[in-house]
């Protein structure tokens, strides 16, 4: 019994490690010198260098993941078209608390290298805040940050509020408690998949385990006969 249990809490761990290997995040860089060059994964234009502040670009191939950390507003993306705004991005919902865009067949979108993004959320208000500066003759400011080189955090306020980035004494925690809510985009070079299925590569790996352990408990089986 206990080599049965052991085997299976092993063959679990491999499981949960191999979930995780999966979920493995593009890297994202805020440095000028990383805009357009597939050393990162994208690039998020913080300063409004070269177009819409806060403007979010890939470098690469990619899929995006994005979830809330602050608050579960209504919320949307949109392509961004030098400093225009283009066509509404579909979203989905992909367990987790993550949603990732869609195409018309209702399949992750994977957005290619060059294709610029803005976010926006609806304030308690109604009133819909973007996080591109410039918009619709909005001039609000979002703070900004990027955490683990994976994760580019957009803190959003209420329409017309000021929220300020981390920078000198002013810390990331203030601009959290100052936010009314806050999105993670995060993005993968693997297709997100529909909620409530696992992932392709964990699936096997849980078929595996259960092998292993009715393995076990046949072979326990015959031998105590």
């Amino acid at each position: 019994m206990k080599k049965r249990l052991v085997a299976f809490l092993l063959c679990c761990a491999a499981a949960s490690s191999f979930a995780a290997f999966q979920f493995d995040y593009g890297s994202i860089s805020a440095a000028h010198s990383d805009y357009g060059k597939d050393t990162y994964d994208a690039y998020a234009d913080r300063a409004g260098r070269f177009g819409l502040q806060n403007a979010f670009y890939f470098n690469t191939g990619s899929y995006l993941y994005a979830s809330f950390s602050k608050g579960a507003p209504e919320f949307g993306a949109y392509y961004l078209d030098g400093r225009n705004k283009g066509e509404e991005i579909r979203l989905a919902d992909i367990g987790n608390g993550q949603y990732t865009a869609i195409g018309a067949d209702g399949k992750a979108l994977k957005f290619n290298a060059g294709d610029s993004i803005g976010f926006w959320t609806r304030d308690a208000d109604g009133r819909t805040v973007y996080n591109t500066p410039g918009l619709d003759g909005q001039h609000t400011y979002n703070g900004t940050a990027i955490l683990d080189r994976n994760n580019y955090v957009v803190a959003f306020g209420k329409y017309g509020q000021y929220v300020s980035s981390p920078t000198g004494n002013y810390t990331y925690d203030q601009m959290i408690d100052a936010a009314q809510s806050v999105l993670n985009v995060q993005i993968g070079s693997k297709a997100p998949v529909p909620s409530g299925q696992p992932l392709p590569g964990l699936l096997a790996a849980l078929l595996v385990c259960g092998g292993t352990y009715t393995g076990y408990r046949l072979r326990n089986r015959k031998t105590r006969a």
